[in-house]
């Protein structure tokens, strides 16, 4: 396993924290891709795509045999409104390095970002938080587990599990 446990930023689209690890650029590509990928059509700010992606975290970790890229530590993921967040992350990929899924664990993870059409204001942030979010590239579907909650404003839904397909902007 290739381990990065280097204080001094790697690899940056934009400033960062110094003293946080940093991924690699190979890593980069599979985060910029899940980041692309995680964000659900009925959530996403069109232009969010378009932003830089910074990821820090207090180590990193590559497996290209098991297929799995890991962060740890007061992980953060943002591009443009988009923000996640956990203790925890872990990137599956399959034999082609192609993305698969994405699992988030925090006390709780999160999930912020800007649907098309709101203004710049907390009340207009779509949120979701949970102990476990995951995300399944193949069926485009995120699953909160465990105290998950998922809102916008003052509408909220909590539940132990939130599944939410977004290909289709249901949940259940």
């Amino acid at each position: 396993m290739n381990q990065l446990e280097n204080k001094q930023p790697l690899f940056t689209t934009s400033g960062m924290v110094p003293d946080r690890a940093v991924l690699s650029f190979a890593a980069l590509a599979i985060v910029a891709l899940l980041a692309i990928l995680w964000t659900p059509r009925g959530w996403a700010l069109s232009t969010d795509r378009e932003q830089n992606i910074d990821i820090e975290a207090d180590s990193a970790e590559q497996d290209d045999v098991k297929g799995l890229a890991i962060y740890k530590g007061d992980v953060v993921i943002t591009q443009g409104t988009l923000k996640i967040t956990g203790d925890h992350v872990t990137i599956h990929y399959d034999g082609n390095g192609d993305f698969t899924k994405m699992v988030t664990l925090g006390n709780p993870a999160h999930f912020d970002q800007l649907p098309d059409g709101q203004a710049d204001i907390a009340a207009n942030y779509q949120r979701a938080k949970a102990s476990r979010m995951e995300y399944f590239k193949a069926t485009d579907t995120i699953v909160l587990l465990g105290n998950a909650i998922y809102g916008q404003g003052g509408d909220k839904v909590a539940a132990d599990r939130i599944d939410y397909d977004s290909r289709n902007g249901r949940m259940k």
